[in-house]
C-alpha cells in the first residue's frame, strides 16, 4: 500500500514551532525531541559531527486511523554554517502545507496568537470552500482549508 506517511520541515527553534503546531492544529506529540546520529544522516548531511533532533506531530483524525496526517519537525545541529534565504511562494520545490479545518477563522486568530502571520484574506470559492495562507513563526507556508 502507498500512503504518505508525514511531511518534514526543518525549523530553527523545535520548541516553538511544536507547541506552535500543537496550540493551533490540536496535534499530539507522537515523539519529542529525539536525538539521533547514523550513517545515513552523515552521508545526508555531508558531516560526520551533525545530529539531527526529531519530533513528531501527528493530528487527531491520524491518530485516529493510525497513519498519516503527520508533520516531522527536524532541527539540524552542526558546526557548519546554514544561510536561511526566505522564499516566495511560487518557487519551484515544496513550499507549502494544506491543513483542513473546521473553523478558518478561529484557526487564523491562534496562527496569529502564537507568533504566524495571515499572508492572504479568507476567500470563499463557489463550491463554498474557503481558504486561506498563513505562515508559521519560522516562515514555513501553510495554506487553511475549510470544506463545506
Amino acid at each position: 500500500m502507498l500512503n504518505i506517511r508525514h511531511v518534514g520541515i526543518y525549523v530553527e527553534d523545535i520548541e516553538k514551532e511544536s507547541e506552535f503546531y500543537k496550540k493551533c492544529f490540536q496535534m499530539i506529540a507522537v515523539s519529542e525531541k529525539q536525538k539521533d546520529r547514523n550513517i545515513l544522516l552523515d552521508e545526508l548531511l555531508e558531516h560526520e559531527d551533525s545530529e539531527i533532533i526529531t519530533t513528531k506531530l501527528i493530528t487527531p483524525v491520524g491518530k485516529q486511523n493510525g497513519q498519516g496526517d503527520m508533520i516531522e519537525l527536524v532541527k539540524i545541529i552542526s558546526h557548519v554554517e546554514h544561510l536561511r534565504i526566505p522564499s516566495p511562494i511560487y518557487n519551484t520545490g515544496m513550499m507549502h502545507i494544506a491543513i483542513g479545518v473546521e473553523d478558518i477563522e478561529q484557526v487564523m486568530d491562534l496562527i496569529i496568537q502564537n507568533g504566524g502571520c495571515s499572508k492572504t484574506k479568507i476567500v470563499t470559492h463557489a463550491n463554498g470552500n474557503r481558504f486561506a495562507f498563513a505562515i508559521d513563526p519560522e516562515g514555513n507556508w501553510l495554506e487553511l482549508i475549510e470544506r463545506h
